[in-house]
């Protein structure tokens, strides 16, 4: 008894370092499962956009993934029950991991040159970058739990552990994903980092250590509260719409965030301020034939300018078709043959259309976030700027609204989106309303001198930038003087330079692989 006592104690340590180890190789695939999950629908909103499909697409193949992992690795574990092939699938989930961005540029580069069955792109876009992960890692859960199981009677209660730790794994991704990877890491950076990690456990997997569980952050979400005159209310796949009326304004809310007023005695009237940014670029050329607006919202925009330019042409492009029916019917959208709206995402759209315009406007918010409306990360990047560029008219400019002031809430935005904006365009104007927190940039897309473009203003574009606040508001005055804007005040809105005009450093340049705006809101 002595002799088998000795034995059984020596054999202890054994045994927990293993357990830890299996625990630490199970955690691991868990949080890497929905790491690489969120960096893919990242990866992927560059090129199909950042709606519910990209996200469906995207969970739909990581499921078909770790089922035909989990009955593979049943397999693999009732055949070897071999630490050996439980590290080489990690190694296995680490290495085609890190291939995930590469793979999933080159299907949205052949897949955006089809215009058939346009629904699945994004299902064979994530299955060629992210299924294989899926299957190594889910290969891990059914070994684990073959190689902890040291009893019959207890196999329940060892599976039942396992699988819960490899949910505080998941977990564990989720929020190290949204609180750290996506603010101070790229995209690029998390997959390589996530891959070089999953490497090196498959390849120490005896390794002692010593793992912590994560205290998962609980976000609250408080509804907007309930009105008596909500005359209209519903959920749609990207938002809590709510359409509610006071005494002298309709107001259009995403949950609690106002998105649009419009007076109740003038459907062309009692707009936001920062809206009268919007007509700027006609300012830097009034012979603007085609405007677009990223983003519907109420229609405050196109309405404005269907009402102000009557020989101007109008695209909206609108993610979500229920905002396209509220529009029509609770803020009077017209029917007009100069208004075309499209429903896609804005990104999607500019890549695929080959027109060009004048004035390209993005006003567009998602929701849902724990800290209200934030922008969609795929409309504030330089790729997007760049392609926005493209689709401009030489001396067209890009108008884009972002909430936040310079120094004060979003500074960190604000002072992101102007570093990016200065690293594309030739000349950008940044104005802060006075009524609301929003900065509105104006980006100009500069006319090569000796060009057929290079008219004289104001039978073209200016080409001479930049301009002052004085040379702005003359510029104005003169323009409504002649009947061409007839925005009231203008000529004052002109001059509202916020103080991001004329500061030049401290930015970053969000790119795609990092942009992290839509994350941590009102962070200075």
């Amino acid at each position: 008894m002595a002799v088998l006592e000795q034995e059984v104690s020596q054999r202890r340590p054994a045994v927990w370092l293993q357990a830890i180890a299996l625990g630490l190789c199970v955690f691991l695939s868990g949080a890497s499962v929905m790491i690489y999950q969120f960096m893919v629908v990242r990866i992927l909103a560059r090129d199909f956009g950042g709606a519910l499909d990209v996200w469906a697409s995207v969970i739909a193949v990581c499921l078909a993934g770790l089922s035909i992992g989990y009955w593979l690795g049943g397999k693999l574990a009732d055949r070897f029950r071999s630490w050996r092939v439980l590290g080489l699938m990690l190694v296995l989930g680490g290495v085609s991991g890190a291939f995930v961005e590469v793979l999933a540029n080159r299907a949205g580069n052949a897949l955006i040159q089809i215009d058939f069955a346009l629904t699945w792109h994004p299902y064979m876009a994530a299955f060629v970058s992210c299924f294989i992960p899926n299957v190594a890692l889910g290969a891990v859960l059914p070994q684990t739990i073959k190689l902890a199981t040291r009893q019959l009677e207890k196999v329940g209660a060892t599976a039942g552990r396992i699988a819960a730790l490899s949910e505080v794994g998941s977990i564990t991704g989720v929020v190290l994903t949204a609180q750290v990877l996506m603010l101070y890491v790229g995209v690029r950076e998390s997959l390589y980092l996530t891959s070089g990690v999953l490497i090196a456990g498959g390849l120490i997997l005896s390794q002692a250590g010593r793992w912590l569980a994560p205290a998962a952050a609980l976000l609250l979400l408080w509804p907007a509260p309930a009105h008596a005159n909500i005359i209209f209310e519903d959920y749609s796949a990207y938002h809590h719409i709510i359409v509610e009326d006071t005494d002298t304004h309709r107001l259009l809310r995403f949950n609690r965030d106002i998105q649009t007023t419009m007076s109740l005695h003038d459907p062309y009237a009692g707009g936001f301020e920062y809206k009268d940014f919007f007509h700027v670029p006609v300012l830097f050329d009034p012979t603007i034939e085609r405007a677009l607006f990223v983003g519907l919202g109420g229609g405050t925009g196109p309405k404005d300018f269907l009402n102000h330019y009557r020989d101007m042409q109008v695209e909206a492009v609108e993610i979500d078709p229920a905002i396209v029916e509220v529009a029509r019917e609770y803020f009077y959208l017209p029917h007009d043959p100069r208004l075309e709206v499209i429903v896609q995402d804005g990104r999607a759209y500019l890549r695929r259309t080959q027109k060009t315009y004048g004035a390209i406007v993005v006003d567009a918010y998602a929701s849902g976030g724990p800290y209200g409306a934030y922008l969609p990360y795929h409309l504030a990047t330089r790729e997007f700027f760049d392609l926005a560029r493209n689709r401009l008219e030489p001396g067209g400019s890009l108008v884009f609204n972002a909430v936040g002031a310079h120094g004060g809430m979003n500074a960190n935005v604000i002072r992101d989106v102007t570093t990016t904006l200065r690293d594309v365009f030739e000349h950008v104007y940044v104005f802060q309303a006075h009524t609301s927190i929003n900065t509105v940039f104006v980006a100009v897309k500069a006319v090569e001198q000796g060009s057929p473009d290079e008219q004289r203003w104001p039978n073209g574009p200016w080409t001479r930038h930049p301009l002052s606040g004085v040379e702005l508001r003359a510029m104005a005055e003169q323009l409504m003087e002649e009947g061409i804007i007839r925005v009231p005040d203008f000529n004052m809105r002109v001059a509202q330079f916020s103080r991001a005009h004329r500061h030049t450093r401290g930015g970053n340049v969000l790119t795609d692989n990092h942009a992290p705006v839509d994350i941590g809101g009102g962070r200075r």
